[in-house]
């Protein structure tokens, strides 16, 4: 048995790649990029490195693969008590510290080879400085849509001291960050010791961590997920520890949660035409996305816009407004 597991974070809605991602078949599971799901990339990613342990909730826990050891959460709480309570079933299950990768699903990774020789370094630090890494994407561009981590002290080649994790920043801001290249994009990827987690949530979040024990046992996760507070793994511990590690990520990444970033990532035709399934008819049209679900598009002197079809819904969104998707998407579950 592995004493290096990759806990696959898969619980999320997927808002903002409505209406192809739903609560009930979130973005994770639909085959957007060469016919492949963003789970099954992810879990390829770790092969030959950690153990894949699929985090997810009971809503769509049985649309993964049996194949999987899936942790399950009977509640959803956000990042924090999920990663923490499957960090203490882990190190309980083997009675001693493990090495633990929490990743994302949703993102798109390349080349492989390179993320897998990061990730093997990255559990080697972990171990040797007794700290939680992070994953670093140098910035192209002032993006508003991410938060950033602010490096601090050199420890070795390519590895820092995080002197402070910031929130998504205006576009001014965001310049600035850029300009100055001591800071980098929160990719969300963490690796840490078992123990290291364990006694930063118990310094940090006393109130989750005092919820995972009742006489020296681990309670059951109906227990803990029905009385723990709802915070996500940043806010409760990485912007208040003194123990965050940033790597600078040496592979591509993006994280598709957008249609501008699946965009990015999909064939394109001599106008930047991108698309999923049949290429679209286009007359004087350029840089959009379609995604036809089957039908026939026809794009007639537009430009810049993401053409969704999926069953009986259509969207038509600005590419450069795409995150006003989620608000889309509440308001049409709401009927408004």
């Amino acid at each position: 048995m592995s004493l290096k597991y990759a806990l696959i974070m898969a619980g999320g809605k997927g808002e903002r790649l409505w209406p192809l991602s739903t609560p009930e078949r979130p973005k994770q599971l639909i085959p957007l990029i060469d016919g492949r799901t963003l789970l099954d990339m992810a879990v390829e990613r770790v092969e030959g490195v950690a153990e894949p342990v699929i985090l997810t909730n009971e809503r769509i826990a049985n649309l993964i693969g049996e194949n999987l050891r899936k942790i399950v959460e009977p509640v959803a709480r956000n990042t924090a008590p999920a990663l923490i309570y499957a960090t203490a079933l882990l190190q309980s299950e083997r009675g001693k510290p493990v090495l633990v990768a929490a990743l994302p699903s949703d993102h798109h990774i390349h080349p492989t080879e390179v993320f897998r020789d990061t990730l093997e370094r990255a559990f080697n630090l972990a171990n040797e400085y007794e700290s939680i890494i992070t994953f670093g994407i140098k910035p192209t561009h002032p993006h508003t849509g991410y938060g950033y981590i602010e490096r601090g002290d050199m420890l070795e080649d390519g590895v820092w001291k995080v002197r402070k994790f910031h929130e998504k920043p205006d576009y001014e801001t965001a310049k600035a960050y850029l300009s100055s290249g001591n800071y980098y994009w929160n990719s969300g990827m963490f690796v840490w010791r078992s123990d290291v987690l364990l006694e930063e949530a118990r310094r940090l979040a006393p109130d989750i961590y005092d919820l995972l024990w009742e006489g020296g046992r681990l309670v059951p996760p109906e227990r803990f997920f029905g009385n723990v507070r709802a915070v996500s793994i940043d806010y409760a511990i990485m912007e208040k520890s003194d123990r965050v590690i940033v790597v600078e990520a040496p592979f591509r990444w993006t994280d598709v949660g957008s249609y501008s970033s699946l965009y990015n990532l999909l064939p394109k035709d001599e106008h930047g035409n991108a698309h999923r399934d049949a290429p679209p008819l286009t007359v004087d049209s350029k840089g959009n996305l379609v995604i036809s679900g089957g039908k026939r598009v026809v794009l007639v002197g537009v430009e810049g816009l993401a053409v969704i079809v999926e069953g009986d819904i259509v969207l038509v969104v600005p590419l450069d407004k795409d995150q006003k998707v989620r608000e889309a998407a509440r308001r049409f579950s709401q009927g408004t």
